[in-house]
């Protein structure tokens, strides 16, 4: 069962995909406690200190560092002309899980650029799954 798990994890792809999601968590447990702690009243409050006051930061800054490591990760194996366009799929679920668990509004030109993230993503993983047939 340890063999399989390590062997699943050690994947570029699965990391990637770790890397994705951690990133659109980080983002929105980040956004969730600038969100709590905002006080416009607060001398400090124009330095973002005192987002620090919230465990939602904290989660989102542990998120942050763990995808960073599955970055590293990633990028060992992967190409990077490959890896990163496709771990700009943040750019896709950043605003749907900001549209879905925190209420905000998509405006129609912004669903266009969501879609025209997600044909650019297509293009450039349709030549990374040639790639790695050949590997």
């Amino acid at each position: 069962m340890i063999a399989f798990f390590r062997r699943w994890f050690a994947n570029a792809w699965v990391q990637l995909s770790i890397c994705v999601l951690l990133s659109t968590a980080a983002e929105i447990f980040i956004k969730l406690g600038a969100t709590e702690t905002a006080d416009p009243t607060s001398a400090w409050s124009w330095t973002g200190l005192t987002g620090l006051n919230s465990r939602w930061v904290w989660w989102g800054i542990v998120a942050s560092i763990v995808a960073l490591f599955n970055w590293l990760a990633t990028i060992r194996k992967l190409p990077l002309t490959i890896a990163f366009p496709v771990g700009n799929a943040v750019h896709i679920l950043v605003p749907l899980c900001s549209w879905i668990f925190l209420g905000e509004a998509i405006l129609t030109r912004r669903w266009l650029g969501i879609a025209l993230v997600l044909i650019g993503l297509m293009i450039v993983a349709k030549p990374a799954a040639r790639l790695e047939e050949k590997m």
